[in-house]
């Protein structure tokens, strides 16, 4: 297996160690807990073309069975929000055509302007109108960029690629484990079962908050899941929409897309 992405998990564990505890009658061997940190490696394995292919025809009965329930596609969405005036409509398509033109020539005065050291006042008086355009310019861009994944989240289109992401999630998604008697590192799969309707179930318990259960490996599997689900997630959706490919290009693309929620 090709590895595409890893990331380590921090996780707290308790265990129970030899103690000589002191008593009156002298010192008496027993154990006491101690909690101690410990590291766990996630990788996301890189799908392989075939794979690729199971996954697009996931993702297409996934559309289906969303239209037939009733969900608008994203164009005929924004055929709907168009006709209506609204933010695909033409006139919202001119606004934003002249925020990006202001806000390219903001950020051409700020590179012309900011290196210069001796300004006069009226250079001062454009550069600091320009990074106020281009602050300003960049917040409404954004603002609309936001309400409009908003607006088509709850297209077919966007519900059947969350699936698909889950999909992928749940098939390629491995913690790295050391062999004791072997003395070897090995991948085992992070979700439990031989296809996805099983490993899908299993996320689902994953995701219950059961105070009852003990069983030490689901609950390490559970506190794995916690901490790294939304990372898979992010990750997947970088490599699918190809918007990185590596270790390197995933991780620029992690803190330029998810920059604004940081």
């Amino acid at each position: 297996m090709k590895e595409l992405y890893s990331f380590d998990v921090k996780r707290e564990v308790e265990k129970e160690v030899p103690h000589v505890r002191k008593t009156k009658n002298g010192p008496v061997e027993t154990t006491k807990k101690v909690k101690s940190s410990i590291k766990t490696r996630v990788v996301v394995t890189k799908p392989s073309v075939a794979d690729v292919e199971d996954a697009e025809f996931f993702y297409g009965q996934k559309f289906n069975e969303f239209i037939n329930a009733g969900f608008l596609t994203k164009a005929m969405l924004a055929k709907k929000m168009g006709d209506l005036g609204g933010m695909t409509s033409k006139k919202t398509e001119d606004i934003l055509a002249e925020l990006a033109v202001e806000h390219a020539d903001a950020a051409r005065v700020i590179e012309f302007f900011g290196e210069a050291k001796d300004l006069s006042e009226e250079q001062q008086t454009q550069l600091d109108e320009a990074k106020l355009s281009f602050a300003s310019t960049e917040n409404q861009i954004r603002i609309y960029e936001s309400n409009l994944r908003s607006q088509f989240s709850q297209t077919a289109d966007s519900k059947a690629e969350q699936k698909l992401i889950e999909w992928f999630v749940l098939n390629f998604t491995f913690i790295e484990e050391t062999l004791k008697q072997e003395d070897k590192k090995e991948l085992f799969p992070l979700f439990q079962g031989e296809n996805y309707v099983e490993k899908r179930n299993y996320l689902l318990s994953l995701q219950e908050k059961d105070d009852d259960v003990t069983d030490a490996q689901f609950l390490k599997a559970q506190k794995l899941f916690q901490e790294s689900y939304q990372t898979l997630i992010r990750v997947l959706s970088i490599w699918y929409n190809d918007y990185g490919h590596d270790q390197k290009t995933i991780d620029e693309a992690l803190k330029e897309v998810f920059k604004e929620n940081e």
